[in-house]
């Protein structure tokens, strides 16, 4: 017995230390196999920390796995953007529910910190379809009889922020800081689920308007949920906005691609005071102290089938009688509040909603404002009844409302606009038949807060209403330091307003001053210039249905680090799009010309395109105001002096507006007048292989370079740098990655090439003294450069050890020249010394010739006789000479070639 439970024993020890150390054994080929699988099967790149926890004692019997810091970031169209993240996830499994294979049973799920931004495109395409098309050939299977092979018990999420931004539908969703738990037990075919959810802020917009800022909201749900018919009941269900409650009852019901349902929500205990808190800036700490009366009834339902063609019919219904409010620190209550407003749509065709707000009233501080709006046909042609009236006092809002500590704000905005007909009628100009007038008037404004402290004052500002055009007849305004005085007309305005139409027009703009920096940072003034940082900065996405032309004449504009002067030129806004048309401006001591555009029709990757030309701007400015300069020349940080130049410039950018540096295109020209080089690395190393410390220093003298930005890599033409008095010719290029590829051609004086050079000097001393020649070498040697590694750590390359090679061989052909040479000279010597022997024979001969004519023809054969024997004697002596001398030259030569080969 005793021996049973010890093998026992061990058999639990075994299995237990097995439960422990299975998880981890294969952990890292696990985890690389994940990684890849899905970034193989989706276009996106997933990655997640490796440290993943595997456990069957944390939760035993069940198993528990856990994954930090999960990531999912687009590519293409959405580079950079990150659909989804996490910082941590644990999933609990039923361990026999993976061994039995039949169904895998979750216990709970629970998410921390999650990030979701689901983003559509203007083109429709979202950023979460990201799954890679099947190309391999599937047998299909009839999966009638599959049932789910999966179920949840317990789903947590804890601080989530989620996004949906859909620029087709114009919708925007955040709910931020969220917290949800949702339990049930999905095995059954009918059990209840409950839910809990609080956002600590809701926000949403539609068509440009905000209908829900910073909203508190919670909510609890508990549904009898059928699985086999798909049919979702509500049961005790409350849906909080702040301080509104409301309720829902009905069912939901998933047949195939529909969605059936009937919903009927109201607020069955609702008061004026909870409609109230929904109003942005009123819901403050003191809300709860707020003093209302009056009537509230809000209500509506839901009722048909959605699908990707129909809506259900739906209604809503919001009514506010004879109501008031007064916070109790403050001393004027807001008056007589009236507000009737109901939304219906009898059949779900949106064309056929109808908006009408009939009556919208209330009383501020003495100051009456009355509004209506009826709406019909609002999908296809607007049909809208509407007008605005009322002064309102804004020093008065102070009394009404708490503002935010350091908040202030007065003047008086009056308003008097009436607009009735048919938007079509606009857009075929048909304006009499669109009843448009009236003004809206806004003087002396005031504003400070918190977040500008520097305020706003809007001494003057009209707009007046026609069919056809909307005046803006001045507007003169200060924001801190900044003033700007505009004044324009803007067209096809309603259209815009209500049917989503195109608004053109023209505005002009001029200001003495405007300090972008205001609404870029809140850096302290004094703060030391540094490079123009954008990473605090999204991409500025151009609306598509803005078609107007801005003339601008700004004399001194602010932006991060830049003062800019004299900024004069057309924007002009269209199609995404915005147009720089003959801009002039002055920056950094320098004059600047510009044309092109930014536009957005991908806002994530915004594209630019843009021509400079830029004339005498300081190098070293440059290099401190601008990062791109710093990427494409950082030599430029070590270059004193002024450069011009023209440069065409296309690239992509990220949503932060820093170029996407392998899509940058550019080419240009360079011209750089006087420049001195000093402190680089490359040069630095160029003086230590050649041991002379004046090489650490370069000017450039009327440099002309054309360049090309192309690949992530900036390619020059060649040019000449002044190096110590010495011309070293560069091209080739470097990488907006820091490398350099760079080749030089150097012609160094002979002397400077020490060790190399004194043994050519010997080897041609040697020479001369054996050969009796005068043998001379080139004082410049043509030194070649490699230039590569990178700018912080350079690597040089030389061609000395071939110079060495070249010289001597060029010293051995030079010495076979100087033999062949003198050979010739002793050989012509030769030839001449015979020539003036025969040359004087032959006179000689002519003489003793003409002295024996002259003797008496008595003895004239005979001299005849003796002449012809000493012109015999005379050519033997002459040939026989000849050949004495050539002998003798030809031994000398012999004897002087083999001094010069001889081996010492």
């Amino acid at each position: 017995m005793k021996k049973t439970f010890i093998i026992i024993s061990v058999v639990l020890a075994i299995l237990f230390g097995t439960l422990i150390l299975v998880p981890f054994l294969f952990k890292d080929k696990i985890v690389e196999l994940v990684k890849q699988q899905a970034n193989n099967n989706i276009n996106a790149n997933v990655n997640f920390n490796n440290d993943i926890s595997l456990s069957l004692i944390k939760n035993f019997p069940n198993f528990t796995i856990g994954i930090k810091d999960l990531s999912v970031v687009g590519i293409e169209d959405f580079d950079g953007d990150t659909l989804i993240s996490w910082a941590n996830m644990e999933a609990t499994v039923d361990v026999m529910s993976v061994i039995n294979g039949d169904q895998i049973k979750v216990r709970k799920i629970l998410l921390e910190s999650p990030i979701v931004h689901a983003l559509v495109l203007n083109n429709g395409k979202a950023n979460w379809d990201i799954a890679k098309a099947d190309t391999t050939t599937q047998t299909i299977t009839d999966t009638a009889q599959t049932k789910f092979n999966l179920s949840l018990n317990s789903l947590e999420v804890t601080n989530a922020n989620i996004v949906y931004d859909d620029k087709v539908g114009n919708i925007y969703t955040n709910l931020s800081a969220m917290d949800y738990n949702m339990t049930g037990d999905f095995t059954q075919d009918i059990f209840n689920l409950s839910i809990l959810s609080s956002i600590k802020q809701f926000n949403m917009a539609y068509g440009g308007v905000t209908y829900l800022s910073k909203v508190n909201t919670n909510i609890k749900m508990d549904l009898d949920m059928n699985m086999p018919e798909m049919k979702f009941t509500f049961k005790e269900n409350t849906f909080s906005l702040n301080d509104l409650q409301f309720n829902f009852d009905g069912f939901v019901q998933m047949l195939n691609d529909d969605i059936n349902m009937d919903i009927k929500f109201g607020a069955n205990q609702a008061s004026f005071k909870s409609f109230l808190s929904l109003v942005p800036g009123v819901y403050t700490k003191d809300f709860a102290d707020v003093k209302t009366a009056g009537k509230l009834a809000f209500n509506g339902f839901a009722k048909g089938t959605y699908n990707e063609k129909s809506l259900p019919a739906f209604s809503l219904n919001l009514n506010v009688d004879d109501a008031m409010f007064q916070y109790p620190t403050l001393p004027t209550p807001v008056k007589d509040v009236q507000i009737k407003l109901t939304v219906t749509n009898p059949d779900g065709d949106l064309n056929n909603t109808e908006v009408n707000l009939s009556k919208f009233h209330m009383d501020v501080a003495g100051d009456v404002f009355d509004a209506r709006l009826i709406a019909k046909n609002v999908m296809r042609d607007p049909f809208i009844d509407s007008w605005l009236k009322g002064r309102i006092n804004l020093e008065s809002v102070s009394k009404i409302v708490p503002l935010e500590n350091g908040m202030s704000i007065s003047g008086v905005i009056t308003s008097n606009v009436t607009a009735v007909g048919k938007v079509s009628d606009i857009e075929n100009q048909n304006y009499e038949a669109f009843n448009a007038n009236g003004e809206i008037v806004a003087q002396n404004i005031q504003f400070k807060s918190n977040d500008l402290k520097e305020g706003f004052s809007l001494s003057d500002a009209q707009l007046s209403f026609s069919p056809k055009l909307v005046v803006l007849k001045s507007f003169d305004a200060k924001i801190g330091k900044s003033d700007m005085k505009m004044n324009g007309e803007l067209g096809n305005f309603f259209p815009y307003l209500f049917k989503d139409g195109v608004l053109n027009g023209k505005l002009n703009l001029a200001s003495n001053l405007i300090d972008a920096n205001q609404f870029l940072s809140s850096e302290p003034e004094g703060t030391q210039p540094t490079a123009v940082d954008t990473t605090s900065m999204s991409a500025p996405e151009i609306p598509k249905n803005i078609n107007f032309t801005l003339n601008s004449n700004i004399k001194q504009l602010l932006y991060t680090n830049i003062d800019i002067t004299n900024f004069v030129g057309q924007v002009v806004i269209s199609n995404q799009k915005l147009n720089f048309n003959n801009v002039g401006l002055n920056t950094l001591g320098s004059a600047i010309k510009m044309d092109g555009y930014y536009e957005t029709s991908n806002p994530i990757k915004p594209t630019t395109a843009i021509d400079f030309a830029i004339s005498n701007l300081d190098i070293q400015k440059a290099f401190v105001t601008f990062n791109t300069v710093k990427k494409i020349a950082p030599i430029a940080e070590n270059i004193s002096g002024v450069f011009s130049t023209n440069l065409k410039l296309t690239t992509t950018l990220d949503n932060h507006l820093n170029p996407i540096l392998n899509t940058l295109y550019a080419t240009g020209k360079l011209n750089i007048p006087n420049a001195e080089i000093k402190d680089v690395k490359v040069f630095n190393l160029i003086a230590n292989v050649l041991k002379d410390d004046k090489y650490k220093k370069a000017t450039l003298n009327n440099v002309n370079l054309t360049y090309t930005v192309e690949n992530g890599r900036v390619y020059t033409e060649p040019f000449d740098v002044n190096l110590a008095g010495k011309k070293l010719n560069l091209s080739g290029s470097t990488g907006l990655d820091q490398t350099i590829d760079y080749k030089g051609l150097f012609n160094l004086p002979r002397a400077e090439l020490g060790v190399v050079n004194s043994a050519l000097d010997n080897a041609l001393k040697s020479l001369n003294t054996k050969t009796g020649s005068d043998i001379k070498m080139n004082e410049n040697i043509a030194l070649a450069l490699g230039i590569g590694g990178t700018f912080t750590s350079p690597k040089i390359t030389t061609n000395l050890a071939d110079l060495a090679k070249n010289e001597a061989s060029s010293l051995k052909d030079q010495a076979e020249a100087e033999l062949l040479k003198q050979k010739k000279i002793l050989e012509d010597k030769a030839k001449a010394e015979a020539d003036r022997i025969k040359k004087e024979a032959e006179t000689k001969v002519k003489a003793e010739t003409d002295k024996l004519k002259e003797k008496a023809d008595k003895a004239k054969q005979d001299a005849q006789a003796e002449a012809d024997k000493l012109k015999k004697e005379a050519e033997a002596k002459i040939a026989a000479e000849k050949e004495r001398l050539k002998k003798q030259a030809e031994e000398e030569a012999k004897k002087k070639l083999q001094g010069i080969f001889k081996k010492p």
